[in-house]
């Protein structure tokens, strides 16, 4: 089947996830670079097949309802990418910031589909503003010495946007292993619209004691809470014991890219830097 068919077939079947020529022209740089290497790979075939991987996942809304035969597709092109990883990984690139753009995580597509449910759907067209939407998904790494690394994931409601963030703490165990404990969670960085601020507060009307400290505590609001993972509670009911490890594993990672796989619950992610 040449590549023109095959983006024919896409644009036919997944026009509503991802557009055929999109489809097209990351095959078409997979197939260009599924071809077996016989010297060593060169830079060039590796951007290749990043920017396959990339086009491949661009209008999926980060792995959102992607159709069993795309997801085949992503993950070759996955493939493809790490393949041009080392047997170890160098963990001094790992620090930063970095932007989920694709997962098949099962505790994370739950998130994204909220947005979907929540959404006000045929009623969108009279201006009614979804009651949640799901920003951007983050995981954040220190270095492998201090070994924090948070997960972020930005909300935005009609009135406010908020931030909530798991903290967990992580050690290389490997070349490409790491293990993650985690520990806490926080719900903050709380934002109101300009609308609530001035329905709190008339810019009209000068503004009272009481009005200045409703402001204030929004702006400060922070909850903190212990979290746990389903794995940690179920050993914490078998051993008494709460810090068991979960696995994960950091299949690539350039200087823009960075691809995981969780071990035990399953599930890939991909990230570029923010």
């Amino acid at each position: 089947m040449t590549t023109l068919q095959l983006g024919g077939r896409l644009n036919g079947c997944c026009r509503n996830v991802c557009p055929g020529r999109a489809v097209a022209r990351a095959v078409g740089r997979l197939s260009a670079t599924a071809a077996p290497v016989l010297d060593m790979p060169s830079i060039t075939d590796r951007e290749r097949a990043k920017q396959a991987l990339l086009d491949l996942v661009k209008f999926t809304n980060r792995g959102l309802g992607v159709l069993t035969f795309q997801r085949g597709l992503i993950e070759e092109a996955q493939v493809r990418v790490e393949s041009f990883q080392g047997p170890e990984l160098e963990y001094s690139k790992l620090p930063g910031k970095w932007k989920l753009i694709y997962t098949t995580a099962s505790d994370v597509l739950p998130i994204l589909e909220a947005e979907y449910w929540l959404s006000p759907g045929p009623l969108s067209g009279f201006g009614i503003p979804r009651p949640l939407e799901v920003g951007n998904i983050y995981q954040r790494f220190t270095s492998p010495d201090e070994g924090v690394v948070e997960n972020i994931i930005n909300f935005k409601t009609p009135v406010t946007s908020l931030t909530f963030t798991v903290g967990a703490r992580y050690d290389v165990r490997s070349g490409k292993r790491i293990a993650l404990v985690f520990e806490n969670a926080r719900l903050g960085e709380l934002k109101i619209s300009e609308a609530a601020e001035a329905l709190i507060a008339p810019a009209l009307l000068p503004r009272g004691s009481l009005q200045h400290m409703i402001l204030l505590a929004l702006n400060e609001f922070q909850l903190k809470f212990q979290f746990r993972t389903a794995a940690q509670l179920a050993s914490q009911a078998v051993t008494q014991r709460d810090n068991i490890a979960a696995g994960y594993l950091l299949s690539y990672l350039d200087e823009d890219m960075l691809i995981g796989r969780a071990i035990g619950l399953g599930g890939t992610f991909v990230f570029v830097r923010e």
